[in-house]
């Protein structure tokens, strides 16, 4: 066993050199990326080697999936650059994880280390490979979230004689968070020629919540009747908003609550050992 660990870490060594001096044109395209978002970046140019071959190439159902969440993450006009780098990620990571397992276990006979490697490996791609699925998760609900705040303070600014355009702005640029950083690009987009109804909807599809979708697509057809009814809409769905952030929040204490379980079991059963212990000690 140790002898084909050893066999399979030499073949993995040399495939990581061969392909890390193969995909040295590739630096340029992770150096301005951020390393907190992209850790190890310095070897993702072995994944870009492997995705210009056959074998590891990003294709199918998988490179649909990333480009997709890439476009909402990120300029979708960038989407397919940030699905490469992805996927090179991901093979870089899995190739890494498996070398280090492997040539540990061969050099040292501890095949536990190949077992580990390929855990780890299994762990991090799996790991890196959702993390964009994640992050829109997490921007979803930060999205769903702070929704009402939003068409409370939008109806409040239009009853007092605000035009759409101009209380879209104020709230935009008055505060700090994902979904206000959304509705900055949808100003954005109507500085540079968008209709107001355009940039709207554009904001709904970037923020991949349903409830936003919803808001700005019933907020879009009232546009296309004429804004006259625009207060008593907004002040409507403000008391919607307001009750499904409300039900958002006992489902996250619920949540919550269920995940303290574990911990409190454990320490349940610590003190169930130390008492036990004790017992049999004043017995003995």
């Amino acid at each position: 066993m140790q002898l084909i660990s050893l066999i399979i870490g030499t073949v993995l060594l040399v495939l990581f050199v061969i392909k890390m001096m193969q995909g040295e044109s590739f630096d340029s395209y992770v150096e301005n990326l951020d390393d907190s978002d992209y850790p190890l970046k310095c070897f993702y140019c072995i994944g870009f080697a492997w995705n210009e071959g056959e074998l590891l190439n990003l294709r199918g159902k998988v490179r649909k999936m990333l480009i997709s969440q890439a476009k909402l993450l990120h300029n979708p006009q960038y989407a397919e650059y940030y699905a490469n780098v992805v996927w090179a990620q991901v093979v870089s990571v899995v190739h890494l994880c498996l070398c280090v397992g492997f040539v540990l276990g061969g050099v040292f006979n501890f095949l536990f280390s190949a077992l580990v490697g390929v855990i780890c490996a299994f762990v991090f791609g799996y790991f890196f490979l959702t993390k964009m699925k994640e992050d829109l998760n997490k921007r979803k609900l930060e999205c769903t979230i702070e929704l009402p705040e939003i068409v409370s303070t939008m109806a409040l600014l239009i009853n007092s004689g605000m035009v759409l355009r101009e209380a879209w702005e104020k709230i935009a640029y008055g505060k700090e968070g994902t979904v206000y950083n959304l509705m900055q690009d949808a100003c954005i987009d109507m500085q540079n020629g968008f209709s107001e109804m355009d940039a709207i909807y554009k904001f709904g599809v970037m923020s991949d919540s349903p409830e936003i979708k919803k808001f700005t697509g019933a907020l879009v057809q009232g546009l296309s009747k004429g804004s006259r009814d625009l207060s008593d809409f907004l002040t409507k769905q403000s008391s919607e908003m307001w009750a499904l952030k409300k039900q958002i929040m006992l489902q996250k204490g619920e949540a919550a609550a269920s995940k303290l379980l574990a911990p409190i079991a454990l320490i349940f059963v610590g003190i169930l050992i130390i008492v036990i212990s004790a017992a049999v000690g004043m017995l003995i």
